[in-house]
């Protein structure tokens, strides 16, 4: 679906954005920004050391931001009874394994308890058409059999972040088939895999430990080297969401239902497959890795089968494994020596991947 026909449909509508100020969220309200929408965040209150700094850097005026937790449930059903959203788009979460392991009850509390927030808040919102919840591509039991999951796999979760995954997945599901059903609202899970690009600064995460690497000389420790991961640019999973979007409110009983976004190229690339390549194009042939133990269960290989999207959505990814780095360097090489031209130049790149969609 090309730019225009997202501005035809998103221009003047009021999307709610939870997680707003984060990486793929602040992207989000960039694309829908560009569209014409009417934009409400809905997000913690903004630590200047994580994502915020993308989201405050592109300057975005134009969204009305709100500041609170998920968990607040009185103050998230109070701003959506008073915006009235036609669309909401639930990127809230706790998003990283690591963290989960250190604070398992807090990931399930947010990524479970806070969708459960949003479906509550909205069962009665006579004016909104659709939702879409960001679970995650972690969400599938993981037996490490090298298959790829598609949108049928048994559900599971081997480490805390993965589970509450797919905790939230099952509570969709419930609320669709036993209380959406009564509704006109559309309900749709969307499950990505692992998402790269510029504007990305979240702790414990291979790019932002590259660019911290290289930026303020920090050692870069690498966790599980030789795990395989489905690495994709964000445009192309946003420019799904977006699809999804537009379909969702237009025919809710056919498109309602999880979607895999996945990368189309076969070679997924190892974690350190990705962090050389990086490395090469950024910098040349001068750096150092250091690995560290692995004393935390992640899963060792991860696919997911992207066919539904593509057959039902008609969503195709652009860019492809070399594309997606090539891209996210050239946005931080530009923040990096000229933080000022950070938001003309991220909407230069959006542009540029609608030009020839």
């Amino acid at each position: 679906m090309d730019i225009k026909k997202f501005k035809d449909f998103y221009k003047n509508k009021r999307i709610l954005i939870t997680g707003h100020t984060g990486f793929k969220g602040t992207w989000l309200c960039l694309f829908l920004d560009y569209c014409g929408a009417k934009i409400i965040g809905y997000s913690l209150r903004p630590n200047p050391q994580d994502n915020y700094l993308f989201y405050k850097s592109v300057n975005l005026k134009n969204v009305k931001s709100f500041y609170g937790n998920i968990l607040n449930k009185k103050k998230l059903l109070l701003i959506i009874k008073k915006n009235k959203p036609d669309l909401i788009f639930h990127l809230a979460a706790q998003s990283l394994v690591i963290k989960s392991y250190l604070y398992p009850k807090l990931t399930f509390e947010t990524n479970v308890i806070g969708t459960s927030n949003i479906l509550e808040a909205c069962k009665k919102q006579k004016k909104l058409r659709s939702i879409i919840i960001a679970t995650s591509d972690k969400c599938y039991l993981n037996l490490e059999k090298k298959k790829s999951f598609s949108e049928n796999s048994e559900l599971g979760g081997n480490d805390p972040y993965s589970a509450s995954k797919a905790m939230s997945e099952r509570l969709v599901k419930i609320y669709f088939d036993r209380i959406y059903k009564k509704t006109t609202i559309g309900l749709a899970t969307v499950r990505a895999g692992n998402v790269i690009g510029g504007g990305d600064f979240s702790e414990n995460r291979i790019i932002p430990d590259i660019i911290k690497h290289i930026t303020k000389k920090k050692k870069l420790l690498i966790r599980n080297p030789k795990s395989y991961r489905p690495w994709q640019h964000v445009f192309d999973v946003l420019s799904g969401y977006l699809n999804l979007g537009v379909k969702l409110s237009r025919n809710y009983k056919k498109f309602s239902g999880p979607y895999n976004f996945g990368p189309k190229y076969k070679k997924n690339y190892t974690v350190i497959n990705l962090v050389h390549k990086f490395l090469k194009k950024l910098i040349g042939e001068n750096y150092k890795i250091v690995y560290s133990k692995k004393d935390l269960l992640e899963s060792n290989y991860l696919d997911i089968n992207s066919n539904k999207s593509r057959s039902k959505l008609q969503w195709r990814g652009k860019y492809s494994s070399s594309k997606m780095i090539e891209k996210s360097i050239d946005w931080y090489k530009v923040f990096i020596n000229n933080p000022k031209k950070i938001e003309k130049y991220s909407k230069e790149q959006i542009l540029e991947y609608f030009s020839d969609l």
